[in-house]
């Protein structure tokens, strides 16, 4: 009977951890969705700088969590170690204006003047007949 249990503690354990989802930005982020979205390739790059805003404020540089005015330090580091001089902005469709305008302020306090908004394609509604 113990090695059963073990197996299913272990199996458990796999189960729970897999399907741990810590509060990062992709998951908390519902971006407005637009008819004809262009693609951002480089958005997905390892290096690409993607500052997430989610609903309540909550401010993201790629996985670390930070305040707006934090933002210009850690900008013109990574620009200082190669990264594109360019901002993808990922903006809770949701979100207060107040919030993504002071994000933008501090990418414009960075030094970075070419700045971009992430969509996610508008799906056409299914005709069933």
């Amino acid at each position: 009977m113990t090695p059963f249990l073990s197996v299913q503690l272990v199996l458990l354990f796999m189960f729970i951890v897999a399907n741990y989802q810590p509060d990062l930005p992709l998951n908390g982020v519902d971006v407005p969705k637009v008819a004809h979205p262009v693609p951002m390739r480089r958005a997905n790059r390892e290096d690409a700088m993607v500052v997430a805003v989610q609903r309540d404020g909550r401010v993201w540089l790629g996985n670390d969590r930070m305040s707006p005015d934090q933002l210009p330090t850690r900008i013109r580091q990574a620009v200082s170690h190669g990264a594109e001089r360019k901002i993808y902005i990922r903006a809770d469709a949701r979100a207060k204006y107040g919030a993504i305008a002071e994000v933008l302020d501090s990418v414009r306090i960075a030094g970075i003047e070419n700045i971009a908004f992430l969509m996610d394609e508008r799906k056409p509604p299914s005709t069933h007949p």
